[in-house]
């Protein structure tokens, strides 16, 4: 054969040839604990329910492949165990994670649940998140967690539209006491954090900035708990930069709140915002910005190196129960600095503020 007719005829072949596609990922499924392991090095996973995790079992998916895609349907219960709040029931890490879907991942926290919280009974905390690099975590369920619910490291990551479903913790014992405690929503220790659009019912704070910068707050509801936090912050962490804005606080302790560790010798909160937040029946503080936490308690006195400073408050309205402070402020000497408060309506009116006067006092 000549070179020529080879050549056509090769031609021929490659132009009647069907194409190959090129870079699809094969999803990985997760339909029982096992799979979990098997899945955790595949960049496409989806996670289907309904299936149990075993008590005292774990999900480390702490070092996906970048841009992992993680959806979620059905529900994954986690079975009560005995783990600590020192371990996590999902751990999930890596660079540019998308993690979604409408399913539910339920913690068992009626097995848990005693009234005390982080004390008591072991109870391990939910989720931990570890994620960097414009990750997202969007639209599933999370109930009946032990005690806290997102536990957030890393940076560069986006929650959406996510609900926190403790409400039953909200049931009490022959005593009284609400079983649901220290079911914190998100708290969060890290840089360039954005919530938004989430559903968040607990017993303890809806967001607790602990340390961190660059986060974002936005149009999120949150029901019962202790309301939105900065802190409580303890000695030597800092955080800056901080959004609250177009959120909703009912059946809550507090409102707005911004809490520093009693005795504290280092550290600073400056650059927070809190705007169009609406409060309804919030039984103890509609604003409260205080320096004398310790231990889950308030000493009475304010002891502080802390500086808080440059907080603007706007459009803060909403209700409290009769009793209750609309605004209350214990500061340190000198410590509480440049407060931009304006329109602050919060009923029925009864204030306390000792070192700092902002308007509303």
């Amino acid at each position: 054969m000549s070179i020529s007719l080879l050549s056509t005829v090769l031609l021929s072949v490659y132009a009647s040839a069907s194409p190959v596609a090129i870079g699809k990922r094969a999803t990985c499924t997760v339909s029982s604990y096992a799979d979990f392991a098997s899945c955790a090095s595949s960049t496409s996973i989806a996670i289907k329910g309904p299936f149990t995790v075993p008590a005292n079992s774990v999900v480390d998916w702490s070092s996906l492949s970048t841009g992992t895609t993680v959806s979620l349907t059905g529900t994954v219960t986690f079975a009560a165990g005995n783990l600590t709040t020192s371990s996590f029931l999902i751990t999930v890490g890596g660079s540019g994670i998308t993690f979604s879907g409408t399913g539910t991942l339920d913690g068992s926290g009626a097995s848990y649940w005693d009234g005390k919280g982080s004390s008591g009974v072991n109870k391990p905390k939910m989720f931990k998140v570890k994620t960097t690099g414009g990750s997202k975590f969007s639209g599933f369920t999370i109930k009946n967690t032990p005690v806290h619910c997102f536990s957030i490291s890393g940076s560069d990551t986006t929650f959406d539209g996510i609900t926190i479903n403790n409400s039953a913790g909200d049931a009490t014992n022959s005593a009284g006491t609400v079983l649901g405690h220290n079911t914190d929503g998100f708290d969060v220790s890290a840089t360039g954090i954005t919530i938004e659009n989430c559903n968040v019912h607990n017993q303890d704070d809806c967001l607790a900035v602990n340390s961190g910068s660059n986060i974002k707050f936005l149009n999120n509801n949150c029901t019962g708990g202790h309301g939105i936090s900065i802190g409580s912050v303890a000695s030597g962490a800092v955080v800056d930069s901080i959004t609250v804005s177009n959120c909703t606080v009912s059946n809550s302790a507090n409102g707005v709140r911004i809490k520093t560790d009693y005795g504290a010798t280092s550290g600073s909160v400056s650059n927070i915002v809190y705007k169009d937040i609406t409060l309804s029946n919030v039984t103890s503080y509609g604003i409260v910005v205080r320096q004398d936490y310790q231990d889950g308690s308030t000493v009475g006195t304010a002891v502080s190196d802390m500086p808080i400073t440059n907080v603007t408050l706007t459009n803060i309205h909403g209700t409290v129960k009769s009793g209750a402070y609309s605004v209350f402020v214990l500061c340190a000497t000198g410590e509480c600095k440049d407060f931009n408060w304006s329109s602050i309506s919060v009923t029925p009116k009864k204030t306390n503020c000792t070192g700092a006067a902002p308007t509303g006092c």
